[in-house]
Order: C-alpha cells, then sequence, then structure tokens
C-alpha cells in the first residue's frame, strides 16, 4: 500500500469516529482535509466526500443512535429524501462555479456554522443569528482589509524590442 492510500484510509477512520462521536456531517473535516492535505481541488474534494457518502456509511453510527432512542427515523428520512434532490441540484452548477468561489464559499460556511454553535442562545429567537453574522461579517472584512494591504506587484522590465530608442 502506498502512502496515500494509507493516508486516506487514516483520513477515513479519523473523520468517521469523529462524526460518530459528534453527529457532524463528515464534510466539515473530510472537505478541507482533502484539500490541504491531499492537494484537491475544492470541487473535487466535494465531490469526494459525497462520493464516500454513497454507500451506506452511517448506517451504523445511526443503528447505535436509534438504540440509544437518539434517531427521529420520520426526520432523517425526509432529510435524506431532501438531501437526493438538493445533492442533484447542487452538483449541476459545481461545474460553473470557480474553484475560489467554491473554496469561500466552505469557509464562510465553516465561520458561520462556528459562530453558531459556541456564540447563539437558542433561547432568544430574534438574536440567534447574530453570531454567525458578525462572525462571517468579520472574516469577509479581514479579507477585504488583507486585499487592500497587499502590495502591487512590481512592474514587469521594460522589454528590448522595437519601443526603445537608443541614442549614443
Amino acid at each position: 500500500m502506498d502512502a496515500t492510500t494509507i493516508g486516506l484510509l487514516a483520513t477515513g477512520l479519523a473523520v468517521g469516529a469523529i462524526s460518530g462521536v459528534l453527529g457532524i456531517g463528515g464534510a466539515v473535516l473530510l472537505i478541507p482535509t482533502l484539500v490541504l492535505v491531499f492537494g484537491f481541488s475544492q470541487a473535487r474534494a466535494q465531490g469526494t466526500s459525497l462520493g464516500a457518502l454513497v454507500p451506506p456509511i452511517g448506517i451504523f453510527a445511526a443503528l447505535q443512535y436509534w438504540r440509544s432512542g437518539l434517531l427521529d427515523v420520520r426526520a432523517a428520512g425526509l432529510i435524506a429524501a431532501g438531501f437526493v434532490l438538493g445533492a442533484f441540484g447542487g452538483a449541476t452548477v459545481v461545474p460553473h462555479i470557480p474553484q475560489v468561489w467554491l473554496r469561500r464559499g466552505f469557509a464562510t460556511l465553516l465561520v458561520y456554522v462556528a459562530a453558531q454553535l459556541a456564540f447563539a442562545d437558542p433561547q432568544r429567537k430574534v438574536g440567534s443569528v447574530l453570531p454567525g453574522l458578525l462572525a462571517t461579517a468579520g472574516l469577509w472584512a479581514l479579507a477585504g482589509i488583507r486585499r487592500l494591504l497587499r502590495r502591487p506587484p512590481p512592474p514587469p522590465p521594460p522589454s528590448l524590442g522595437g519601443d526603445l530608442e537608443y541614442h549614443i
């Protein structure tokens, strides 16, 4: 077995274990790992993540949750039906979206979700989206400031073609 094969198997094992423990969608961990560690493009990482879900990966974890009375089968079935249609529609438009915007959109979603989980007060309905909105606004403000502070590239050297005049 080569190093990439071992790395992908280890990644699947780690993401599966964390997903089983936290109940998160593996894509939150898998897509960044495929992009940053394995050098996948954003679109290829997203497609690979969805491809890994095709077999009934979560069935064993779901059975454990069901045995503990922590699985709403009706809700899971409805979500799965919606997921089929949504995933097909989303996958149809991915080839038409630039890679940089796929990556930025994914990063924005991660920041929003992280802020919501860390700071949102479920008792306050009106202000419940505020932490995520503030975090994503901060992310984009930081990106804008970074872009403004970036030094422009140096001008290209003059060509030695016919545009120059030589005087002796």
